[in-house]
């Protein structure tokens, strides 16, 4: 098992020109999920944009969706998955290979 937690961050146009983005927060933290629950969930929910170029598979690293446009509101929604802290130090190599499973790392 590895332990993930995922954010949101929803903006608005408007929350932009104020310079409101404060609607964030987590959906979950230190779920615990399988290795293959996690690169079905990358693929399935598009987490394709890693934190960094190039992307090492890093702990630190994160991965982002693009955002979701709600085109009756122009409210925008993105979400990203991290490794959690909790993680005892053998999970970093499944946080690697996730990465790796969709080609988002570069060796």
């Amino acid at each position: 098992m590895i332990l993930i937690s995922r954010t949101y961050e929803a903006w608005t146009p408007d929350d932009i020109e104020a310079g409101d983005t404060d609607s964030r927060g987590f959906e979950f933290t230190d779920e615990p999920v399988t290795f293959r629950e996690l690169v079905d969930m990358i693929g399935r929910e598009g987490f394709f944009h890693p934190s960094c170029s190039p992307a090492t598979g890093s702990t630190f690293e994160w991965l982002n969706t693009e955002p979701d446009i709600d085109y009756r509101t122009g409210e925008q929604t993105s979400f990203a998955l991290h490794y959690s802290d909790k993680n005892k130090p053998a999970a970093a190599k499944y946080w690697r290979a996730a990465f790796q499973a969709h080609n988002l790392k570069k060796d």
